[in-house]
């Protein structure tokens, strides 16, 4: 499978002493020519809290019926549930191996109770996925959905668990339905285990997101990627954000002169897009160097490109600026800051910084949008805010299939 990969930069000319540059890396994997279809390891870990029951509980069994019909015989489900203590409701099972109508009665005997214990919950769907076959053409997912607050850790003592998960090969994806969950534990669960988040409006939305994920994985080309930036000595790396498939923050980790970005399966023709900024190091005027080589390491859909500056001292070349990059890097962070934005005084920052950007730029139809995101959360009640978050990391990209 041939995979597109490239990078443009805001300034391809910097002075002898180096200075600041903002990258945009693009992924494009071909059309997967596999004889066999991807195998997909499933885990639904649904709260079971006394908050989750009747019409939402009823959802629930309507969605997972959903995901019955999407299974093929070589892949497998389990279900785990989450209340005050956590129940495994089906062990993972390959779907070839049992009838639809006994994964039904499984459904019959979840029952609402108690709180919401997400953490052990998602410690148990990690168990339940674990033993089971890696490689190229396997995809591993967590579908976590809950509508409230857990009963014993805060957000930070999240992200650890969703970083091992990752690391595990496994993606969470995480939704929150109503107006009492904890976003900052749904959005780091997706974030910081190259998966997604999202807000739940109704409980008849259920079903779409549970649809949607388990499609999802049936076009995995190459699972657990990562690029590896193996930077020139003086090269630092700043701020890395994802822009698509979803705009989000993401983790950098160095070894040994690289840094290592982890992230989301690539999926058959869905474009990837990381903004990033560098340092560039101090260099002879009149060359072009390489100061970072880019790998993409995902199985046969590996590539490589390298980022390049130019040193002069020609005031014009200097002031060359590709003011597309310059902008999708600036509205990316804002998409991030507005996704994250708990306060007032967030808010007001951001404020600034898009009539920055819109200065900057020139830019006002997309400055625009975004003040109208941040004017509707001053004024939303906490489902709508919630919901324009969610919406505010969704990035259109017109051309997919071009």
């Amino acid at each position: 499978m041939t995979t597109d990969f490239s990078v443009e930069l805001n300034r391809p000319y910097v002075p002898e002493n180096g200075g600041g540059i903002t990258c945009e890396l693009t992924i494009e994997p071909g059309e997967d020519a596999r004889d066999e279809p991807t195998e997909r390891h499933i885990a639904l870990c649904i709260d079971s809290s006394g908050s989750m029951s009747y019409k939402k509980m009823d959802q629930v069994r309507d969605a997972t019926n959903l995901v019955f019909g999407l299974l093929n015989d070589q892949d497998y489900l389990s279900i785990v549930t989450f209340d005050t203590e956590v129940d495994v409701i089906m062990d993972a099972t390959r779907w070839g191996d049992i009838d639809r109508s006994e994964a039904e009665g499984y459904l019959d005997e979840i029952e609402t109770r108690g709180g919401t214990d997400i953490y052990a919950g998602l410690e148990e769907a990690r168990k339940s996925l674990r033993g089971l076959d890696e490689g190229e053409g396997i995809a591993k997912r967590i579908l976590l959905l809950s509508d409230g607050r857990d009963i014993r850790l805060e957000e930070p003592d999240f992200e650890p668990l969703a970083k091992a998960t990752a690391d595990g090969g496994t993606s969470i994806y995480s939704a929150g339905i109503g107006s009492n969950y904890d976003k900052g534990i749904i959005r780091t669960l997706g974030e910081h285990s190259q998966g997604q988040w999202a807000h739940v409006e109704n409980p008849t939305d259920i079903r779409s997101f549970f649809g949607d994920v388990v499609q999802e994985a049936s076009t995995v080309v190459a699972n657990n990627p990562e690029l590896v930036i193996d930077l020139e000595e003086g090269c630092e790396v700043g701020d890395v954000y994802r822009r698509l498939p979803q705009v989000q923050e993401v983790d950098v980790e160095y070894a040994a002169g690289s840094a290592i970005v982890g992230l989301p399966d690539l999926l058959d023709r869905e474009k990837q897009q990381l903004v990033l900024t560098m340092d560039a190091p101090a260099g002879e005027l009149g060359t072009t160097p390489a100061i970072a080589d880019v790998e993409l390491r995902a199985g046969s859909a590996s590539a490589t490109t390298d980022i390049s500056v130019s040193y002069t001292d020609d005031e014009e070349k200097l002031a060359t600026q590709n003011e597309d990059v310059t902008l999708t890097y600036r509205e990316t962070d804002l998409r991030t800051r507005i996704a994250h934005a708990d306060d007032d005084d967030e808010l007001d920052e951001v404020k600034d910084l898009i009539d920055e950007t819109e200065v900057i730029t020139g830019e006002t139809e997309i400055t625009d949008a975004l003040r109208e995101n941040v004017t509707r959360i001053e004024e939303g009640d906490e489902e709508e805010v919630r919901e324009i978050q969610e919406n505010t990391t969704v990035v259109y990209d017109a051309g997919r299939f071009d």
